[in-house]
């Protein structure tokens, strides 16, 4: 009877061994079981050491990766959706991707915006000293911040505090003296079309000189009292303007003279040469009209210089791209721009909003759009991973 209940009593402690295993400890984490808490053999739960890749885990803190993933241990990644050893956050920071607003950090670089403050990433603003946001240059441009100044970097022309953006750079304008009146650059001091101010054009018969509307006489004529005369033949203004010969003589070469010399014909107080007088083309009183010169004894447009006569008409082969340094020299077309001669050399306008220089090569104009993820909103400024280039700006 006794041998009886030592028999049970053993077995009611087996059960119960059974039912209720031990915790791991020291004598389970080398038994060659998953056994206690274990997630894998001698490894992972409270008490043994963690497992290694490969190994069964069933959360982070079972693996010497500290990454648990589908039940594995794993190398930590970015897209685990665990706090990595190296990260900042959940999947950011570190050698991952940076981290929004409120997510913990270690530094500006753990950041979209470049700010951590006291272990969290702020929001950019337009004066945190950083270049963040859509701002084009640093707490510059972008439409929340101020306008940029010149030089400042810039994705369209309302990013800069004066001046227009040029290849994504603030830029003062075409350059003194030159002034951009519309797409194309020009200079006022000549341009006859926006004599001293853009807009400004000079009435017929007068040209643009030292930013002032003048009379344009032709070579050999003077402008005196607002006509054109020849100072070797008028009475009125004989070898200058305002020196009159006295009644019954004539201006002969710059002189006062009693008669007319060989070749000049006497029209009224004046000996002119009626090849080549405007006021008496090829016969006394046949004048030519404003702006036209006499040239074997008719009538033809003359232009004065820097103007040269060309398809017709008056043109400034120093700005005009369509008689650029000459005649007919046509500046050819460039991509996203407009064409520009500036003395005598073709090159382009700013570049179309969107597009960049970015080979900084003339010939083949604004060659790069500026809304792609390697080059949004300027020249080499690449969208960093997960974010996309929406109208130049990096989302």
């Amino acid at each position: 009877m006794h041998r009886l209940l030592s028999h049970l009593s053993f077995v009611a402690l087996l059960a119960g061994v059974l039912a209720c295993p031990p915790r791991p400890g020291p004598g389970t984490c080398d038994d060659g079981l998953t056994s206690g808490g274990e997630s894998d053999v001698d490894c992972g739960g409270p008490g043994c050491p963690r497992c290694a890749l490969g190994a069964s885990c069933f959360a982070a803190e079972d693996c010497a990766s500290a990454a648990c993933a589908r039940g594995r241990c794993v190398e930590p990644s970015c897209q685990d959706g665990q706090r990595g050893p190296t990260e900042s956050d959940v999947d950011c920071g570190g050698p991952c991707r940076p981290c929004t607003e409120g997510s913990r950090c270690g530094g500006g670089s753990d950041c979209v915006s470049g700010v951590c403050s006291e272990g969290v990433c702020l929001a950019p603003t337009c004066s945190d000293g950083v270049r963040n946001g859509r701002e084009t240059d640093l707490d510059c441009g972008g439409g929340s911040c101020p306008p940029c100044a010149v030089d400042g970097g810039c994705a369209r022309n309302t990013d800069c505090a004066a001046g227009a953006c040029l290849d994504a750079r603030c830029v003062s304008g075409c350059g003194a003296p030159l002034l951009a009146c519309g797409p194309l650059c020009t200079d006022p001091r000549v341009d006859a079309l926006n004599c001293g101010a853009c807009g400004t054009t000079c009435p017929p018969g007068r040209a643009c000189i030292a930013s002032q509307c003048v009379l344009a006489c032709p070579p050999g004529l003077t402008a005196c009292d607002g006509a054109c005369v020849d100072l070797a033949a008028s009475v009125l203004h004989c070898g200058a303007c305002g020196v009159s010969c006295p009644p019954g003589r004539f201006c002969l070469s710059g002189q006062c003279d009693t008669g007319c010399p060989a070749g000049r014909v006497a029209c009224g107080p004046e000996c002119v040469l009626l090849q080549a007088d405007p006021a008496h083309c090829g016969a006394c009183g046949a004048s030519c009209a404003p702006g036209q010169g006499c040239f074997d004894g008719g009538c033809q447009d003359v232009c004065a210089p820097p103007l040269r006569a060309c398809d017709g008409g008056c043109v400034d082969p120093r700005v005009d791209p369509d008689h650029c340094n000459g005649c007919g020299q046509v500046c050819p077309p460039v991509a996203n721009a407009a064409r520009l001669c500036l003395g005598g050399s073709c090159g382009r306008a700013n570049c179309t909003f969107g597009f960049g220089d970015c080979n900084a090569s003339p010939g083949d104009g604004c060659e790069t759009s500026l809304r792609t993820n390697q080059n949004c909103g300027a020249c080499g400024v690449a969208c960093s991973l997960g974010e996309m280039c929406d109208a130049g700006v990096c989302d």
